[in-house]
């Protein structure tokens, strides 16, 4: 209901405007937002300061009112064609709208303006990434070290590609040589954790901890600390870590969730389920956690509460086979 208020208030804001040139000087709707509103009125002020247009588009995209924000974008580059925050911003806009096409293109173009810009260089390696262009991923490394032959983060991606071919060795390679060249670098020290950890070599946890000692207030370091402690039965350890970051973020449910898991392993339904509780009230939409409590609480007896918690797995995820088989071998016990 709350996004659909916001993407309202937006129509209404540029209904506003006019569509001839006189539009961004013209008196305007307010979005009831108050960055949003003040950055309108610095614009009615400096229409031509293209810098205004980007930093409401970061306001509208931070709402996710993706539209408006693509609108500003391209009124910020049609101002400053050069500027390329803005380009790094639209492809950031265009990737969390779910068009790879247009945010790929949108890089591209932002390198055809900076050949030799490192930073656009390693954004542009960190989509070809996440969209799997693994093969142009690796030539544009090549771009970034053939201009710093140190770089940490072209080091860094080198390694996430390693591992993400099965090339282990590398990888932990590529990683430690990132850790090396940049020592604050504390997605190298996590990701080279995990694959020591996964090849049972003890110094990942060192690694983990280095993360940690970087950046205390790092949930996702932590959490990279507490996983490696609970995959290695080290409960009380691991409970401990969560608890941390629980008390940094009781928001973050994760942590909270996990901590239930470990629960039952430990044998101890009543706090898993308390905590499978917890991880649904910070997040109503976890079907695991649905499950998980269910499975709890048909452990506990509890049949009634066990089924709908199955049944509501079910009806978030209509796929889940273990919900379904779950309920059916619930029906089939005697009372």
């Amino acid at each position: 209901m709350q996004q659909f208020l916001v993407f309202t208030a937006m129509i209404l804001f540029f209904a506003g405007c006019q569509s001839s040139d006189s539009s961004d000087t013209a008196p305007q709707n307010l979005t009831g937002y108050p960055e949003i509103d003040q950055i309108s009125e610095a614009i009615l002020q400096n229409p031509n300061d293209h810098t205004l247009y980007r930093q409401r588009a970061q306001a509208f995209a931070d709402r996710e009112a993706y539209d408006q924000a693509i609108l500003d974008l391209n009124r910020a580059i049609a101002l400053d064609s050069l500027d390329i925050d803005s380009y790094h911003l639209l492809a950031d806009v265009y990737l969390d709208y779910y068009n790879s096409r247009m945010a790929m293109n949108t890089l591209y173009k932002a390198v055809d303006l900076y050949p030799s810009r490192v930073p656009t260089l390693l954004k542009l390696v960190e989509f070809q990434f996440i969209l799997k262009f693994y093969d142009q991923a690796k030539e544009t490394i090549l771009r970034v070290m053939t201009l710093d032959p140190q770089n940490a983060d072209g080091l860094f991606w080198a390694g996430m590609i390693h591992r993400e071919e099965g090339n282990i060795t590398q990888a932990i390679k590529r990683f430690q040589e990132a850790t090396e060249q940049d020592p604050d670098l504390i997605d190298a020290w996590i990701e080279c954790g995990k694959l020591l950890s996964q090849e049972k070599k003890p110094i990942a946890q060192r690694y983990f901890e280095t993360a940690v000692r970087l950046d205390s207030l790092s949930e996702h370091a932590r959490h990279a600390l507490a996983e490696y402690f609970q995959d290695q039965g080290r409960y009380q350890d691991a409970l401990r870590v969560y608890r941390d970051i629980v008390v940094l973020n009781p928001q973050y449910a994760d942590a909270i969730y996990n901590s239930g898991l470990i629960y039952i392993e430990l044998d101890s339904l009543d706090k898993a389920r308390s905590q499978f509780d917890l991880a649904l009230q910070v997040d109503p939409t976890r079907t695991l956690a649905y499950f998980a409590r269910g499975n709890v609480r048909e452990q506990l007896g509890d049949h009634a509460g066990a089924m709908q918690d199955y049944e509501q797995a079910l009806l978030l995820d209509p796929s889940m086979a273990r919900a379904k088989q779950a309920i059916t071998a619930l029906q089939t016990k005697p009372n």
